[in-house]
């Protein structure tokens, strides 16, 4: 083979190996660049997926808070208003007694845990020591369960308006507001509120033949509407009452009432609280009547007609001034009214009237203190009127304690 034949083989083996060896780092190099996208890539979903905590073997505990308060109140009456420690005007004893007293008690004060955080599903239990008239005993405020729109459990009816709560010192609060406690299921959304709740009836038998009874649930519903200064909200209630007698004979009967309440805000600083109800067998979620004084009148046992749900109205008109940034001047009249009936007894509740006059200082988040002048009266189906008025201080000292699972 001559020198040049040699070169010209020479030349194209060479150039044949360039051209590879470049297609080669081409190919590498785009497999290279490939490869870092992908690395890239996962180490992008492994920074998302990754936990914002390091992992760690410590059991880790549900969000829970503990809240309550500390209540300290000095009570003086002038004359015998039935209970020392509460104005409950069904309580006031017949007569123009003259009974001085004075009453230094803490039964307001609180305690209260929340399992689970309060936009997921948590539990709630609260307690107090208003359990017994002489003495400290434990009471159970609320103890439910809610998630979302939904609570089931032990607490207020869902005939209440919380929102509409006037500011008393007194911590009963006024006489016809909508106030019982029992064990109910609830649906509650933006506006409707549906439940389902213990029947429980107070029904009055002057013969002590037959016991309260109930078949089905109380049925309520209410709507409630947001406005620009306050709210309105109507609520209604379907309950069926019944006694039971002693040879095991039932009698029951129907009763349909509603409540109208709301609050408006006059003023940056004065509010106005409202709350109206009529309807009948009514006794039993007034606030004054739920358990206190004459606490058998949803309905009566007639001698000649049997059980008959009795007829009650009632509401309260009350106003909260803030003069200054941490002062406050509030007023409450209430009322309660139940039918006339001449088959009643003579000493049975007519009409019961509530009054107070109220100046706080919320001193900053947790103290408050204040003063109350407070007025009951109480009129029987015989005519006999007796009134009850009162002086009472306060100091309360409010905490809340959060823990939260992340931490």
């Amino acid at each position: 083979m001559s020198r040049v034949r040699t070169t010209i083989w020479t030349t194209v083996f060479s150039s044949t190996a360039l051209a590879a060896a470049g297609l080669y780092a081409d190919t590498t190099q785009s497999e290279i660049r490939r490869l870092q996208k992908e690395l890239d890539r996962l180490k992008a979903n492994l920074t998302q997926d990754a936990p914002t905590h390091s992992p760690s073997n410590h059991l880790q505990w549900p969000g829970f808070a503990v809240f309550g308060k500390v209540s300290v109140d000095a009570i003086y009456d002038d004359k015998n208003a039935g209970l020392d420690d509460l104005l409950i005007p069904s309580t006031i004893p017949a007569g123009d007694t003259h009974q001085q007293n004075f009453e230094l008690h803490s039964k307001n004060s609180q305690l209260g845990l929340r399992v689970g955080e309060g936009s997921g599903p948590h539990a709630v239990f609260a307690v107090d020591v208003f359990g017994s008239i002489d003495g400290y005993d434990l009471r159970v405020r609320d103890f439910y369960f809610e998630y979302g729109a939904l609570r089931a459990g032990y607490g207020y009816t869902a005939l209440l308006d919380g929102a509409a709560w006037p500011l008393t010192l007194d911590s009963q609060g006024p006489n016809s507001a909508i106030f019982a406690r029992q064990t109910g299921v609830r649906w509650q959304g933006e506006h409707l509120t549906v439940a389902l709740e213990d029947p429980n009836p107070e029904v009055y038998d002057p013969d002590n033949l037959s016991s309260a009874s109930g078949r089905r649930p109380d049925i309520i519903a209410a709507w409630i509407q947001s406005h620009g200064r306050g709210h309105l909200r109507v609520g209604l209630m379907n309950r069926e009452i019944g006694v039971e007698f002693a040879d095991g004979g039932q009698q029951f009967a129907n009763a349909t009432g509603g409540v109208l309440s709301g609050t408006l805000a006059v003023t940056d600083s004065l509010t106005l609280l409202a709350s109206g109800s009529y309807g009948e067998a009514m006794a039993h979620y007034y606030n004054d009547l739920s358990g206190f004084g004459d606490s058998s009148m949803d309905g009566y046992v007639f001698a000649t007609d049997g059980l008959k749900p009795l007829l009650a109205q009632g509401g309260y008109l009350a106003g909260q001034w803030q003069f200054r940034r941490d002062w406050t001047l509030a007023m409450v009249g209430g009322e309660i009214t139940l039918e006339k009936n001449n088959e009643l007894p003579g000493n049975a509740m007519r009409r019961t009237r509530y009054g107070t006059l109220s100046l706080i200082r919320q001193h900053d988040d947790s103290l408050s203190y204040g003063a109350e002048l407070a007025y009951g009266m109480r009129d029987n189906q015989a005519g006999d009127r007796s009134e009850a008025p009162r002086v009472q201080l306060n100091l309360t000292y409010r905490f809340e304690h959060t823990h939260s699972r992340d931490h």
